[in-house]
């Protein structure tokens, strides 16, 4: 498979959610100009909500597509279910992080 073809069979992955991608890209960028005036002390909360976040995603995860927790089996299930947890709790952080500072 070349390189043309992986990059096509990526965009037609991409194609159905890339409006909400930008729309998440959106929302970074307006979190990070809304906070770029702020320099004091993050939230205490901002890391437990963020790992909650992320736990609350990758165990729904598998409702949302359809499946069940009890067919993750494999270790390549639970390393996909991990990568989503661990990326929704980044994007939180990284959502929140500007936005949570003192004046």
């Amino acid at each position: 498979m070349s390189i043309e073809q992986i990059l096509v069979v990526m965009f037609y992955t991409l194609k159905p959610y890339l409006m909400l991608i930008i729309m998440a890209l959106i929302l970074l960028a307006a979190a990070w100009m809304i906070g770029r005036g702020r320099r004091g002390e993050r939230s205490s909360l901002l890391l437990p909500l963020s790992l909650i976040a992320g736990i609350a995603a990758a165990l729904a995860a598998p409702v949302l597509t359809g499946s069940q927790l009890a067919y993750v089996v494999t270790t390549t299930d639970w390393t996909a279910l991990a990568g989503i947890g661990i990326g929704v709790a980044l994007y939180v952080w990284l959502l929140l992080a500007p936005v949570w500072r003192s004046r």
